[in-house]
């Protein structure tokens, strides 16, 4: 699978040592929504692993696409754009970065970090996953957790990418981590809503990156202390195959090959298929 970088990165919180020290910062906020009809989401069918069904009560449905009752469109990637604003820095977040498999699914669906942000990957659930990275920027890397792990420690990114996350075992868990190399990004929450904070004043050009609908890019100026920006997206483009919109913010260099580890999980996937089986 050819995953195509790009972009972004996580919630921009601890204290910022931008260029331009003494300059006045700002907030900058806004919204993102859908324009049109939302498609009905796609349900996750668990049952033939009971491990995962029986965590669950209520169906369980993908994250590709995330819409409020008023169109509010969740997991967007909202940033600066690095190329047109180049001396912009900031310092890296102290608290990690972290992604959790709880329930058979990545939380949260969409990751931002920083370059050099601790990176960690948790494991809720008390059986096996793997946290498969597509990564082609950074090391690729994919490794077993095959019982509850509250944050091992990975290798934190050292370039900006976006890569997808995988896991072997269950194979509708996915999630994307977009990483940074300033602080100014933030994702879209359940309201559609997001914050960059402490941008120095000045204008800026800002992006907004959704798996399945696509980049658009607005200039914005922020002064006194606030900036404001909203996105919209049409609904037609939910309809498009994952990764057909990827925008391009680092060249990808091809595709992953499955090593070893992937091969291993890949096993250890077919033997819990059949342990499944036994028991039915």
């Amino acid at each position: 699978m050819r995953v195509r970088n790009w972009l972004f990165v996580a919630t921009a919180s601890a204290a910022l040592s931008v260029s331009g020290v003494g300059a006045a910062r700002a907030d900058l906020t806004g919204a993102v929504k859908l324009d049109g009809k939302a498609p009905e989401a796609e349900q996750i069918d668990m049952a033939g692993v009971a491990d995962c069904a029986k965590l669950h009560a209520d169906p369980v449905y993908k994250e590709d696409v995330v819409v409020g009752e008023k169109g509010e469109l969740k997991n967007v990637v909202v940033a600066i754009k690095k190329e047109d604003s180049p001396d912009l820095t900031g310092e890296v977040p102290k608290e990690a970065a972290v992604i959790d498999q709880k329930g058979c699914m990545y939380s949260p669906h969409v990751l931002a970090m920083m370059v050099g942000q601790e990176f960690k990957v948790k494991n809720s659930d008390p059986f096996l996953h793997n946290i498969h990275s597509l990564a082609t920027t950074n090391p690729p890397f994919n490794k077993g957790q095959p019982n509850v792990n509250d944050g091992e420690k990975f290798d934190s990114p050292k370039a900006p990418e976006t890569f997808h996350v995988k896991c072997d075992v269950h194979p509708w868990m996915s999630c994307y981590v977009a990483v940074f190399d300033h602080p100014f990004f933030s994702v879209s929450d359940d309201a559609g809503k997001f914050d960059i904070k402490g941008l120095p004043d000045g204008d800026y050009t800002v992006l907004a990156w959704h798996e399945k609908l696509g980049t658009q890019e607005q200039k914005v100026s922020v002064k006194d202390g606030k900036g404001e920006v909203n996105f919209t997206f049409k609904a037609e483009g939910a309809m498009a195959p994952a990764n057909e919109n990827k925008a391009i913010l680092a060249s990808d260099s091809g595709k992953t090959e499955c090593k070893s580890c992937c091969e291993g999980m890949t096993k250890a996937a077919a033997i819990t298929a059949s342990a499944v089986d036994a028991k039915k």
